[in-house]
């Protein structure tokens, strides 16, 4: 049940607006936030709301700690039920000129979903893992982590040589270039 929700979840608006997208999706998580040290945030540039063009959803975001690199945002999460409010943390880091956002899964506990996402002005850009390429280099033992089945891939932490690995794309490209989230900006009035 998890993974079918995860797929109708997995593309984000920064892990704030949840897009609807079809099932058979493949999830490659990780046991902590991706990046081996957090971005410095600033409130203005990061306090407001993100939404995805063409959507009719958006969330509000807020920095929650700006040395260690957290945010925290809001959505409304409209169901049969009716109408409620998710929040969540997400965090920013980075491992060399690459930037991670990680958040944890809701019913994982312990276990994090991360896109490489850049910044450019109001916009933000965000590339989801491509599972099958992670799967070969933890299948041959060039990253830490475990196949758990036919659709999850969990990483174990990664140290500098990993990431070295990761963001280098000797290995091939290790996310979905074909394929990124744009989100938008609108900063939160002063």
């Amino acid at each position: 049940m998890f993974t079918r929700a995860l797929c109708q979840w997995s593309v984000t608006v920064v892990g704030l607006l949840m897009l609807l997208s079809s099932g058979g999706c493949k999830v490659a998580f990780s046991t902590g936030p991706m990046g081996l040290e957090p971005v410095s945030l600033k409130a203005e540039e990061w306090n407001g709301v993100w939404t995805v063009p063409g959507t009719a959803g958006h969330a509000v975001a807020r920095v929650v700690d700006a040395e260690k690199g957290i945010l925290e945002v809001g959505f409304i999460q409209s169901n049969d039920q009716g109408l409620s409010l998710k929040t969540m943390k997400l965090y920013l880091r980075q491992a060399g000129d690459w930037t991670f956002l990680s958040t944890e899964a809701e019913d994982r506990p312990g276990k994090f979903i991360w896109w490489k996402v850049k910044r450019s002005q109001n916009t933000l850009v965000m590339w989801p893992p491509r599972w099958d390429k992670l799967a070969a280099l933890v299948k041959a033992g060039k990253l830490p982590g475990k196949q758990e089945s036919d659709t999850v891939l969990v990483l174990d932490p990664l140290d500098k040589a990993h990431y070295e690995l990761f963001t280098s794309e000797k290995e091939g490209v290790l996310v979905d270039w074909e394929n990124p989230v744009v989100t938008v900006f609108a900063p939160s009035p002063q």
